[in-house]
C-alpha cells in the first residue's frame, strides 16, 4: 500500500495562463488527475482541483520544478489531505531561487526526490508496468508527447521552458533511477528510443520545428472531472472511497463494467478491493458500514 490523497494547487502570480499550460506538462497523468478545462482561473491566478484521491510521491520536486519557470514574487500552494493528515505547502519564487516551506513538518506523506514524469515514463515503458490501451495515453511516451506537441506548437515564448524540462525527463538515466536494481532498467531498444526522442528537444529550435511537425489538430485532449460514486451500482458502492480510488477511480471502474460486462467486473473487483481490506485487517462487515461511499455514523 502507499501514501494516497487529495491535493489542490493554487497558482498565485503575473503568468496564470502560462501555469495552466506548463502544469499539464510537468504533473504527471496531469488531465486525468486535474480538472484543466474547467478550473477558476482569473488575471492572477490558476486554480486546480482533483478528480479523485491519488498518490503523487513527487509533488514537491514537480512543483518545485515548475516553479523554475516563473517570475520572482509568483507561488504555488498545495493543499494536502489525506491518510489523517493535513498539510499546506508553498513554493515560491524569491530573488530568482525557488523556496519551500510547509505546516506539517511531522509529516508521514511518501515523498520522491525524482521527478514525476522520468517516473512515469519508466511505468510506461518498463516490461514490468506494461500495459496495452486502445486510446491514447497520456502516460506512455508517445502518448505524452503528443500532448505535448498540442499544447505547445502555437506556444513560441514557452518554447525555451518546454525544451529545457523535455530535454531533463526523458533523460534515459534519469528514468532508471525510477528502477527497482540494475536488471530492472530499460532495455537496450527502450533507452534507444528516449535517446532519439530526447534528441529532438536538444535546441529551442529544433523543439519547435518537431513540436509543429508532430502536432495533430484532429486528436483532442481533455481533463477528467470529479467523480461521482454514488454513480456505480450497489454491490461497488459498498466500498469505502478509498479502495475505489485505489482501484483507479469511478470512472475507471465505470468503463470496466462497461467493457468487461457487470458480472466478470464485479470478479475482478471484489478480488482486488476485498484483497486490499484484508491487507488492512478490515473483515467483511464492511459492507454495511460503508454502505454508499462513507462511513455510516
Amino acid at each position: 500500500m502507499g501514501w494516497s490523497g487529495n491535493f489542490q494547487i493554487k497558482y498565485n502570480g503575473t503568468c496564470p495562463k502560462n501555469f495552466h499550460k506548463l502544469a499539464k506538462m510537468v504533473i504527471p497523468n496531469s488531465l486525468l488527475k486535474f480538472n484543466f478545462d474547467s478550473c477558476k482561473m482569473d488575471d492572477n491566478s490558476v486554480e486546480l482541483l482533483p478528480t479523485r484521491i491519488f498518490r503523487w510521491y513527487t509533488a514537491d520536486e514537480d512543483m518545485k520544478k515548475l516553479m523554475e519557470f516563473f517570475p520572482d514574487g509568483d507561488s504555488i500552494t498545495m493543499k494536502i489531505s489525506g491518510e489523517g493528515e493535513y498539510e499546506e505547502v508553498e513554493i515560491a519564487k524569491v530573488d530568482g531561487e525557488v523556496t519551500y516551506k510547509s505546516s506539517n513538518k511531522e509529516s508521514n506523506r511518501y515523498k520522491s526526490r525524482n521527478l514525476g514524469i522520468s517516473v512515469m515514463l519508466y511505468e510506461a515503458m518498463s516490461k514490468r508496468f506494461v500495459k496495452e490501451t486502445e486510446t491514447i495515453d497520456i502516460c506512455s511516451l508517445e502518448g505524452y508527447i503528443q500532448l505535448i506537441a498540442n499544447t505547445f506548437a502555437d506556444e513560441v515564448n514557452l518554447i525555451p521552458s518546454v525544451q529545457r524540462f523535455m530535454y531533463t525527463v526523458l533523460d534515459k538515466n534519469k528514468i532508471n533511477l525510477a528502477a527497482y536494481d540494475k536488471e530492472d532498467e530499460l532495455n537496450d531498444e527502450d533507452c534507444a528510443k528516449l535517446m532519439a526522442m530526447r534528441d529532438k528537444f536538444r535546441t529551442i529550435l529544433s523543439t519547435s520545428i518537431f513540436l509543429d511537425e508532430r502536432k495533430n489538430s484532429n486528436i483532442e485532449f481533455k481533463s477528467g472531472v470529479a467523480q461521482d460514486i454514488n454513480t456505480l451500482p450497489d454491490w461497488l458502492k459498498k466500498y469505502p472511497p478509498f479502495i475505489i480510488d485505489s482501484l483507479g477511480g469511478a470512472a475507471l471502474l465505470k468503463e470496466l463494467i462497461e467493457t468487461k460486462g457487470e458480472e466478470e467486473a464485479k470478479n475482478i473487483v471484489e478480488m482486488l478491493g476485498n484483497g486490499i481490506m484484508e491487507e488492512l485487517g478490515m473483515d467483511d462487515s464492511y459492507g454495511d458500514e460503508y454502505l454508499f461511499g462513507s462511513k455510516r455514523k
